[in-house]
């Protein structure tokens, strides 16, 4: 489940990692939200599964709950259009944490592309030196799994209107008793659409919706129109 937005300097990239993915059996779903440039055209050089949605309509949680409704599948990949997962075995080695029937979800590292670690083969060796973590609560979309009959229960909340979608859901599944595993196995380089100057300028409203998130009385119950 990938959601875009004029990602055409990446997505054929994130793509095309997915194609080379030791196991195939998986479905791609797209959501764009009003491409202007040419990530529709590229996208369209792929087998995927591709669902448009207006511009005014988008919402983080929104666009992902169209997907996964739309979806299949006992478990959810779920990147943006800007993050490349790394190494052949990305999916397969994230799946495995399944067997546990505690893991709610998986989660990954990543690296900026802004940093010496972004297209190089130091990446994957640098990313075993780091430690698993369990009961996690930074679950992060940028690249993630999740179990479908968890998100049943628990949508992503649509009234986040300005994201931090993630946290909240790692939030309330750890309230009821379940586990969140970030693993260096699970990792992606992310390739900030609009540079650092964007993450500094937004981090303040994410520090207060997370903030927000935290004082909510859990377990709980998030909103979807679906």
């Amino acid at each position: 489940m990938i959601r875009t937005k004029n990602e055409e300097r990446h997505i054929g990239e994130v793509l095309a990692a997915l194609k080379k993915q030791t196991r195939q059996d998986f479905e791609i779903i797209i959501v764009d939200s009003g491409s202007t440039d040419k990530t529709l055209e590229i996208i369209r050089k792929f087998s995927v599964r591709l669902i448009q949605i207006e511009p005014g309509d988008f919402n983080y949680s929104y666009a992902l709950n169209l997907g996964i409704n739309k979806s299949k599948g006992q478990y959810i990949g779920i990147l943006s259009g800007h993050s490349v997962p790394q190494g052949e075995n990305f999916y397969a080695d994230g799946l495995k944490f399944f067997a546990d029937k505690k893991v709610a979800a998986v989660t990954g590292y990543y690296a900026d592309s802004h940093s010496h670690f972004a297209n190089s083969k130091l990446f994957l060796k640098a990313m075993r030196l780091r430690s698993e973590q369990h009961r996690c609560p930074w679950l992060t979309n940028t690249n993630s799994l999740i179990r479908r009959d968890l998100w049943r229960i628990y949508p992503f909340d649509e009234r986040l209107i300005e994201g931090s979608e993630d946290y909240d859901w790692a939030c309330e599944m750890l309230a009821r008793g379940y586990d969140i595993v970030k693993t260096p196995l699970f990792s992606a380089i992310y390739y900030r659409v609009n540079g650092k100057s964007s993450y500094w300028k937004m981090r303040p409203v994410w520090d207060r919706i997370n903030a927000e998130i935290g004082r909510k009385t859990r377990p709980g119950k998030s909103y979807t129109k679906l």
